[in-house]
């Protein structure tokens, strides 16, 4: 059975703090009740009662199980912090990618080699963009770790040339980049650099701030459907492209092209075969 979690340990410590008696016999609550296996179901099973001297071993389980003591300790702050005090130092409610941005680095550092990659704390980010005397126009969020790492090999619509262009994220939109986008002048052009398929048009369509889509032109793709579109991933994509055929209104042309076609085309494809890219706008 998979570890009780911080949102466990929340409940836990609300109970534990405000001397709560009876909780709602809830999912969470049974899987704490199964790991700690403290208080007593009631006759209808759907709450969960604690005598004071359960509340009193509550506190004690659970001090066992986090290596924390939930009354004294939160897992506030970062993982170093919370690893002060637990043995559970993932629980900390600032991740790793929380306050970093992992970008490229010009037009920043221009003197760096274009195959580099810099994991910027994102206050600095800040500073960086509010210091530029040339004002960055753009800022290209990319899907995939190689094609970013690969992004000086694309040929790409002039209008990027001083673009910031940074990494969406193993699994989804890190929270760094998150809050960037929160915090981005308005002045600046949010573009979505995808895969060409249901999935990577969700993302566009799902990321704040974005209004334009990085892809060849649909005459260019055409040429690659026969040989590198797979309609396996097509098919997988199945929830993604039920969500893209709600949206009609965004990218139409794209999305026609993709649902017509059964297009699953990706970032590693299009450079291999060195297709332009060039920037599509929202439909608003």
């Amino acid at each position: 059975m998979a570890r009780l979690t911080k949102v466990h340990a929340n409940l836990i410590a609300n109970v534990l703090r405000k001397r709560i008696g009876k909780v709602s016999f809830s999912a969470n609550w049974q899987k704490i009740f199964a790991e700690l296996e403290v208080g007593d179901v009631d006759e209808s099973s759907r709450a969960l009662r604690f005598s004071a001297e359960q509340l009193h071993q509550l506190n004690q389980m659970s001090t066992v199980y986090f290596g924390s003591e939930l009354l004294k300790d939160s897992f506030e702050g970062t993982r170093a912090e919370v690893a002060k005090h637990s043995r559970y130092e993932k629980l900390a409610a600032i991740a790793p990618d929380e306050q970093y941005v992992l970008l490229k680095p010009q037009p920043f550092y221009m003197n760096l080699p274009l195959e580099y990659s810099l994991r910027i704390p994102l206050a600095n980010v800040i500073q960086l963009l509010e210091s530029q005397t040339t004002p960055i126009t753009h800022l290209v969020i990319v899907e995939n770790l190689d094609a970013f790492d690969c992004w000086h090999q694309f040929s790409v619509d002039e209008s990027l040339n001083n673009a910031l262009v940074v990494y969406r994220g193993h699994n989804g939109l890190t929270k760094g980049l998150s809050v960037l986008l929160e915090q981005l002048p308005e002045s600046v052009t949010v573009v979505a650099f995808v895969d060409v398929d249901p999935a990577g048009i969700q993302i566009a369509l799902t990321t704040p701030r974005v209004t334009q889509l990085l892809a060849p032109s649909i005459e260019a793709l055409s040429s690659l459907v026969v040989t590198a579109s797979s309609t396996e991933d097509y098919i997988a994509q199945n929830k993604q492209l039920k969500y893209i055929s709600q949206q009609s209104s965004d990218w139409q042309p794209l999305q026609q092209f993709i649902i017509e076609h059964r297009v699953s085309i990706k970032q590693q494809h299009l450079l291999a075969h060195k297709l332009g890219l060039i920037t599509h706008s929202r439909a608003c």
